[in-house]
């Protein structure tokens, strides 16, 4: 089996510092801590590509981030990194990441964060995410996804 070198000693990563990172690594362990009572995140780590086959398919979510991902090129096979909308949607009791990587949407989306309409990795902003189908473009032979972004209000009962 062949191990992908993930060398972090002396970094900062996430939230860790290098101190902590470096006082973690697996290398200086004499045995792991037991992790039989540990709780579970609620969000999953592994992340579904959103790829809509009809208009009118809606996911609700929250924004997570816009970030670069590595996918596969369906032509070539080649991995290449593309800018992708990361959505977090919760589905009756379980929790899933999606990620798009529709121009249009993610440019709408870095608009709405820039105008401060859209709080990433919160709570604070929902929205409502219409797949409005594709159009052709005027100007070359391709054609468009189409989007509606509608934010959501959270209602809460009062006491």
């Amino acid at each position: 089996m062949e191990t992908q070198n993930t060398e972090v000693n002396n970094k900062e990563v996430g939230i860790y510092s290098a101190e902590q990172v470096e006082s973690a690594s697996l290398d200086t362990q004499k045995s792991l801590p037991d992790l039989s009572k540990a709780k579970k995140h609620f969000v999953p780590l592994n992340i579904d590509y959103w790829s809509p086959e009809q208009a009118g398919e809606e996911k609700l979510v929250y924004i997570h981030s816009i970030g670069g991902h590595d996918v596969p090129d369906l032509e070539t096979g080649e991995t290449k990194t593309l800018q992708c909308v990361m959505m977090i949607e919760k589905q009756k009791d379980t929790v899933k990441r999606f990620i798009n990587a529709s121009r249009v949407l993610v440019g709408n989306i870095q608009d709405a964060i820039s105008r401060g309409e859209i709080v990433p990795k919160t709570t604070l902003t929902p929205v409502s995410i219409t797949f409005l189908g594709s159009l052709k473009n005027r100007s070359n032979a391709f054609s468009s996804n189409r989007w509606q972004i509608v934010p959501l209000i959270n209602q809460t009962k009062e006491a």
